[in-house]
């Protein structure tokens, strides 16, 4: 239960679907900073599963089968309608054991893939494979975007109308009812009012591509002197990331402020929003950054194309390309009326994105699954 978008979509579903409607548990792994939350849920049961990790291959293959036999039996005490399984590891894991638990309707839904043509093509095929024979036991596919319902037909996983289309939801009342002042936050972090910040919500990993920020980081501070940067976020790569910042010189301008619980605010307080992804599904982060009225600059991949609207709301440029990113945020950060006409259109722009439409739509999927349609 870490701070990502698939975890926060559970937590929105655990708190806000109709508890005269729907039982749930909700079963996860250990550990992760949105776990208290999930815990203190009063209305929904919740088990821990320890042995259920982020651990890929013959070192977590163990864990796997013992994740996959107490989950088994968690469901066989339960007596669940219906398993729906979040992100792809505990999407494999859950639905076998839901298989072998006996229950009739397995629903699965892909925040974007945890492959890419960027991995070498064993690996690659390697998970297609566990996907595609993982498929045959789901009742119901949903993706996030539908680049990514094209991918998964493409990838032979399933076909693109057998899949249906809900977005993760955003609880946009948390970044509209911001109270803290940009320039008091931007104080808070040892910034001077006037300074311009480009910021980034992301994990620590390889889909996140966060060595691109860094390298359009090092060019925008040679472009535009005194320029500061803001990671929010962690992961297994921070290592790697601290030693390219200070090899590229730019540590003094960059605050990596880990995992933080004041989104909301630290949004406010960026003047562009910077996305290098190389992979998505739906990047939250990037509707929450327009929820704050921050323009973004991100790259044109997977659902990313379904949140930038190219020259409203911010700017789509090609994956990888870190000249282009950094003459866009360029751009942005001299031009304050365009980053402030963008900023005002990025608040209207994401209305399809509400939590509330989210949970009208799961529920809407449960009922007509538990009903055969």
């Amino acid at each position: 239960m870490d701070l990502g978008g698939a975890q926060r979509v559970v937590l929105h579903l655990s708190r806000g679907l109709d508890t005269h409607r729907f039982e749930q548990m909700v079963i996860t792994g250990d550990g992760g900073l949105l776990l208290p939350e999930l815990s203190a849920i009063q209305t929904i049961k919740h088990r821990v599963i320890p042995e259920m990790t982020r651990r890929i291959g013959p070192g977590g293959a163990w864990d796997d089968i013992r994740s996959v036999r107490r989950i088994c039996e968690t469901l066989r005490h339960f007596g669940p309608d219906i398993v729906h399984t979040h992100t792809p590891k505990a999407g494999i894991v859950g639905r076998w054991a839901a298989r072998l638990a006996g229950v009739p309707r397995i629903v699965h839904t892909y925040h974007g893939f945890g492959f890419s043509p960027r991995h070498p093509l064993w690996q690659r095929a390697f998970y297609v494979g566990l996907e595609r024979a993982s498929a045959l036991i789901t009742s119901q596919f949903v993706a996030v975007s539908d680049p990514n319902r094209v991918l998964g037909q493409s990838y032979g996983i399933f076909l693109r109308e057998k899949c249906a289309l809900i977005r993760s939801g955003v609880d946009f009342g948390e970044f509209r009812a911001v109270g803290t002042d940009k320039s008091k936050k931007k104080i808070e972090l040892g910034f001077k009012p006037s300074d311009k910040i480009v910021g980034v919500v992301a994990s620590f990993t390889p889909a996140k591509a966060l060595h691109l920020f860094l390298e359009a980081a090092a060019r925008i501070a040679a472009e535009y002197p005194g320029v500061f940067f803001v990671m929010v976020g962690d992961g297994s790569l921070r290592p790697q990331l601290e030693a390219q910042a200070e090899k590229l010189g730019i540590s003094s301008s960059l605050r990596m402020l880990g995992w933080r619980r004041d989104v909301p605010e630290l949004m406010r307080a960026f003047d562009v929003f910077l996305l290098t992804s190389l992979w998505e599904g739906l990047p939250r982060s990037l509707v929450e950054a327009f929820a704050s009225g921050v323009p973004a600059v991100a790259s044109h991949v997977d659902g990313i194309g379904e949140v930038v609207q190219e020259g409203q709301n911010g700017f789509l440029v090609p994956s990888g390309d870190t000249e282009a990113m950094a003459a866009t945020v360029v751009r942005l950060l001299k031009n304050e009326p365009l980053r402030k006409t963008m900023g005002e259109q990025a608040l209207h722009s994401v209305d399809d994105f509400s939590v509330e439409k989210m949970l009208k739509d799961y529920s809407n999927l449960y009922e007509n699954i538990a009903a055969g349609l």
